[in-house]
């Protein structure tokens, strides 16, 4: 794999000319570069062009037999991206970094709301006499990957090939840790446009992210200190094949199975029956 673009959208105190930030970012690209497909090759990340299977034509599947696709909706073969998330994972370990590491911003918050000079969130007057006051929910999850160097600079990344929703999910942890001071800089790779359209459709992208650049960059303003820099990485090199083997292995969707029992439940008994009879 190669590393593309390294976009800058905020460097607040100039940690982008530090030998801290320039190890991090050197260190990031070693890792991507040193990602292959298939796993043990040196010509880098050489993955299957997207392709539609239409009725008729024939493909092999996962286990190599050859079949012949019968139904009218084209079946597309796309890249999944768990083994690429896995490869960049193993590469940062191997160069000393920490994954999955725990973001803990109640004592930021904490903070927040006893300073009466900051702006508070509160609950507009709601004539329910039931009204909820549960208190305000603080967790954001874990970043990937994080690395503190010998001088304390502190380095996080997330590696983005999720649902879009996940990118902009990361970015708006990544800012509030920023405002918090519990980070330095931070990194989010995404992949390019000629990689996202081979990849599980609706990844992130770097496309669906540069419009939101420069609202990034105007919270940058706010800060004394902190850097955000959004990579983008592609493939090495595209191959044709009707051969799902060749493919990046895609995952399950964890939600699918939710969704249908969710449809089941929905349906009125007759129907329900209707669908055991019919197997749908």
């Amino acid at each position: 794999m190669k590393l593309n673009n390294t976009f800058v959208v905020f460097d607040a105190g100039g940690l982008a000319q530090t030998k801290d930030w320039q190890a991090a970012h050197a260190t990031i690209e070693t890792a991507v570069n040193g990602m292959s497909w298939p796993p043990g090759t040196t010509n880098g990340l050489v993955i299957p062009r997207i392709i539609s299977i239409k009725k008729g034509t024939e493909y092999t599947d996962t286990t190599g037999k050859t079949k012949v696709w019968t139904k009218p909706k084209a079946y597309t073969l796309r890249n999944g991206v768990v083994p690429l998330r896995q490869m960049f994972r193993k590469n940062l370990e191997d160069a000393g970094w920490n994954s999955e590491e725990p973001l803990s911003l109640k004592p930021y918050f904490e903070g927040i709301r006893s300073d009466k000079t900051i702006a508070q969130v509160f609950r507009y007057p709601t004539p329910m006499a039931d009204a909820v006051h549960d208190p305000l929910h603080e967790g954001v999850g874990d970043f990937d990957f994080w690395l503190r160097s010998d001088t304390g600079f502190r380095t996080v990344i997330e590696w983005e090939t999720g649902n879009i929703s996940s990118s902009h999910r990361s970015l708006n942890k990544i800012c509030l840790a920023l405002m918090g001071g519990l980070i330095d800089a931070a990194v989010v790779i995404v992949p390019s446009n000629k990689l996202n359209v081979h990849l599980t459709d609706r990844v992130g992208n770097i496309r669906e992210l540069q419009p939101y650049f420069y609202f990034w960059s105007a919270f940058g303003r706010s800060l004394t200190r902190g850097l955000l820099a959004i990579v983008e990485v592609e493939q090495d090199d595209l191959v044709k094949s009707t051969d799902e083997r060749d493919f990046i292995p895609r995952g399950e969707d964890g939600n699918a199975p939710k969704i249908k029992v969710k449809r089941q439940q929905t349906k009125s008994p007759k129907a329900r029956t209707r669908a055991k009879q019919t197997g749908s």
